[in-house]
């Protein structure tokens, strides 16, 4: 699990309740099903205008598996692992199956799948690496931008949510004790404009700008996984490879000699 990312809805959750408890005792206030129904119902439904429904609703997974999940990237210990398989590459490119059970990392076993099958040559197999590489980034940072995009929708709702209240206020105007009634009214239809900011910037904008950091991440790695396999196949030597692979990194995470012993 993603404890930072759990801590930050847990904290930005409680903050938002406080800050409402403090604005009124009662909290059931802000309950309003009037700015609820237009803030989240259309943004739903401009997002299955945008975007097909199916992978609107996958959203919902891709912030449990990619945010809330485990995300952390083990560089030291995927260097660690291809210097292990370079030593047994020394044996035989087939010797490399295996270790293929013992991979925990998907795209470094479809890396170590290719030099073991010892059809294709260094080129070849960078060049299909790197085009999954460029899949992956891409399918990725498309997850990240739906987000983005879904984030614009709920304050320009909320807006309209509370342009419908004011609507209703003015008609309250020259009606018998229209002065008292105008305050409630007018609260009540603000609530739109809350519902809409909060929803863009806890739940959209911050998934956003993680998926984008994760993506990053990943494509590093497997930028890194992609020269250690090359290196694997040229049957380089394991100081270099180690050095190689190192370079991805700043020093202060880099796999040092002890380490990988």
């Amino acid at each position: 699990m993603n404890f930072s990312a759990i801590l930050g809805v847990l904290i930005g959750g409680s903050v938002l309740y406080f800050a409402l408890s403090d604005a009124n005792s009662n909290i059931m206030y802000f309950a309003n099903m009037h700015g609820i129904l237009i803030v989240w119902g259309s943004t739903f439904a401009v997002s299955c205008i945008a975007f097909p429904i199916g992978t609107v609703l996958s959203l919902a997974k891709v912030f449990l598996l990619r945010v809330l999940g485990k995300n952390k990237v083990d560089y030291q210990g995927t260097i660690a692992q291809i210097l292990e398989l370079s030593k047994k590459a020394t044996i035989g490119l087939s010797a490399l199956n295996d270790s293929l059970p013992n991979l925990r990392h998907e795209f470094l076993k479809e890396g170590v799948q290719l030099v073991a099958a010892g059809v294709l040559s260094e080129t070849e197999i960078r060049q299909v690496l790197d085009m999954r590489v460029k899949t992956t980034e891409k399918v990725y940072l498309h997850e990240a931008n739906m987000f983005k995009s879904i984030g614009k929708f709920p304050p320009a709702f909320g807006l309209l949510a509370t342009t419908l209240g004011m609507i209703a206020v003015l008609q309250k105007l020259g009606e018998p004790d229209s002065q008292k009634l105008i305050g409630p009214a007018m609260s009540i239809g603000l609530i739109g404009t809350l519902y809409g900011i909060a929803t863009a910037n806890f739940i959209f904008l911050p998934i956003a700008e993680a998926l984008t950091e994760r993506t990053h991440e990943e494509v590093r790695l497997r930028k890194m996984i992609v020269e250690g396999v090359c290196m694997i196949k040229s049957q380089i030597n394991p100081i270099s490879m180690r050095e190689g692979l190192n370079s991805f990194l700043l020093p202060r995470d880099r796999l040092v000699k002890k380490a990988a012993a």
